[in-house]
């Protein structure tokens, strides 16, 4: 009786660490004591559901070629795991923006989370000089022909043609 008892506490005790190794805040979800060795903040669970639910919101079924979805803010400088914080690179352009991002963690310990958006602008692949009535506005024309430029908050604002 006592090994059937230990045996059952040992499978329900199995079944609630496997059920609570993660927890949710909105839609991106946390490892439960595991941090980022660079910054110790919870470290956070890439869900493949957010990846291609922003790559739909793209007009992607997957990732094009050359490019790399990219965390604008890192995963592990509080970063969520959300389309919002998502965006397309280059390989060239990620590879680079992840460099720099490396080179601020290992020089600096992180008291607040820097923005991205404002600080890291890549160099687009194709830009078009063009200013629609707003001064130092560059409009940017991505890989399947849509025309955009980066609002003030860092996000892309699509231009629809007339």
């Amino acid at each position: 009786m006592n090994r059937f008892l230990s045996t059952l506490l040992l499978c329900v005790m199995t079944v609630l660490s496997i059920a609570q190794d993660t927890y949710s805040v909105g839609s991106t979800e946390y490892y439960y004591n595991r941090t980022y060795s660079t910054t110790g903040l919870p470290m956070v669970k890439r869900s493949e559901a957010n990846r291609a639910a922003f790559l739909r919101s793209q007009g992607y079924a997957s990732v094009p070629i050359g490019y790399e979805v990219d965390h604008i803010i890192p995963l592990s400088q509080g970063g969520t795991d959300d389309p919002s914080n998502m965006q397309l690179l280059t390989i060239e352009e990620h590879d680079r923006k992840t460099a720099q991002e490396r080179a601020r963690s290992t020089s600096t310990t992180y008291r607040s989370v820097p923005s991205y958006r404002s600080s890291y602008s890549p160099t687009p692949r194709y830009t078009t000089p063009t200013s629609y009535g707003t001064p130092n506005r560059t409009i940017q024309t991505g890989p399947r022909g849509g025309q955009y430029y980066i609002n003030r908050n860092g996000n892309k604002t699509y231009i629809r043609k007339k």
